[in-house]
């Protein structure tokens, strides 16, 4: 596996957690809002990359808080579940949200 995909791995890792991070800080009317965020930096497996020879792994049963940590000449991701499910809770709460002022604006028109 070339160098490039476990560095672009290890990039996409962080920038998911701190998408959905941004999203919980942003979405009104969130409930747990301090529980949505910490939940945005827990990850699920682990997937390392030996840069200098190409050598890698997949550990599934691993449950990693901030990212998967950092070791030199190593590349390291893990799955953003929890980043993942705080961006589905917010989307769907600023669609019910929309949804509901849309519904508000329709009954004091009429």
């Amino acid at each position: 596996m070339p160098p490039l995909l476990g560095l672009l791995a290890a990039l996409t890792c962080p920038l998911v957690m701190f998408v959905g991070l941004f999203l919980v800080i942003r979405t009104p009317g969130l409930k747990w809002r301090i529980a949505w965020a910490v939940l945005c930096f827990v990850g699920i497996g682990a997937f390392w990359m030996r840069a200098s020879t190409g050598e890698w792994g997949f550990l599934p049963m691993a449950i990693n808080l901030l990212g998967p940590g950092q070791q030199p000449g190593f590349y390291k991701a893990t799955i953003p579940v929890g980043a993942l499910a705080s961006i589905f809770v917010c989307v769907s709460v600023r669609r019910a949200r929309k949804a509901a002022l849309a519904a508000k604006q329709t009954d004091g028109a009429a």
